[in-house]
Formats: structure tokens, sequence, C-alpha cells
């Protein structure tokens, strides 16, 4: 018996031991024993898989509310493609004139910056502007040509834009002046007793 004794505290030593001698480590606030999971690099990169995930997601969603957005905002678009197709390097790799019209196409879509991803992308954009101010040309559509217009419409969309009412026989002067061709003027009506 005192045997018996002598080999189970003798492997409940050993099991003491064995416990005491494992690390210790913290994930989110929680105490785990044993070797970590991962390493803090290999999760930070996990991390930022996972923002540039919802970035992706939240852009797509906010292109996709309309059919035609990816055309009439076309730097908007390239930074979702390359967003897709490169990640963050690739959006840091575009010229800055790009990113900063995108940033502004950004502002005049989005309403609700609720969503991470959209709001984390607003702000890394607005920094890469930020921090290469001479580069960014300003946000004019018709100063930049390697796109080509935004949009038919994308100077009424401005709050400078003047628009006022109008009586219809000055609008149809108006559009005779941009047609070219003045109609001929109507004779007035005469009346059957003539």
């Amino acid at each position: 018996m005192l045997h018996d004794f002598r080999s189970q505290l003798g492997q409940s030593m050993s099991s003491v031991r064995q416990f005491l001698q494992k690390p210790i480590t913290f994930n989110e606030g929680h105490a785990a024993f044993g070797a970590a999971k991962r390493i803090p690099r290999a999760q930070a990169h996990e991390e930022n898989r996972k923002r540039v995930r919802h970035m992706k997601r939240d852009l797509y969603e906010l292109l996709n509310q309309h059919p035609s957005t990816r055309q009439l905002m076309r730097r908007l678009a390239t930074v979702e493609h390359t967003l897709h197709a490169d990640g963050l390097e690739g959006l840091e790799a575009l010229p800055v004139r790009v990113i900063a019209k995108a940033l502004a196409e950004m502002d005049s879509l989005v309403r609700d910056w609720s969503p991470t991803g959209l709001a984390e992308l607003r702000s890394r954009m607005a920094v890469i502007v930020k921090q290469h101010p001479t580069e960014a040309v300003a946000v004019d559509s018709k100063s930049d040509t390697s796109f080509g217009p935004v949009s038919v419409h994308a100077d009424l969309a401005s709050p400078s834009a003047d628009v006022s009412e109008v009586d219809h026989a000055v609008f149809e002067e108006m559009e005779r002046s941009w047609v070219g061709v003045v109609p001929a003027a109507r004779e007035p009506q005469r009346s059957a007793t003539a």
C-alpha cells in the first residue's frame, strides 16, 4: 500500500511539474496554457486580411446599389478593382490624383459611414492623398483626360450649378441656338371670316 501511495504521489508530482513548465499565453484577455496558437506576426497579418475583406465587401455593396454606378464613378470602380486584385499594396500604388478623385466620388455617394470597411477605406485613401498633396490635382472631372468624362451630368450634382425656371419661349429660343437651326416662325392663324 505504501508502494502504491509513492507511485501515485510520484505521478502526481510529475504531472504538476509538467503543468508548471507549460508557457502561459494571453489571447484577447484570456489566459491559456500551452504553446501559443499563432505568433503575433501571423495574427496581425490575419487581422489585416480581415479588414481588407470588409473594405472589399462594403465597397462592392455600395457600388452594387445602382447598376450604372461603376460607369459613372470610374475612379471608385478602379479602386474597387485594384483592391480586389492587389489589396492595399495595389491601392497605395495607384496615382494619387486617381485616389483623390475616387475619394471625392466616395464622399458624394456615401451618406452612412457605419460600415466599418467603407470608413476605413475612406480613411486610408484620405491619408494617401494627405501625404502627397502636390501630386493630388484639384478634383475636377474636366481636368482629367485619362479616364474621360465621369458623367454627362457631372456638373449638375455640384453645389455650384445654377438652376432656374424660364419661360417656354426663352427655352425654345435657347434650343434653337443649341441646335443651330432656326425654325420658320409660325404665322398667326387667320379667322375663317377673313
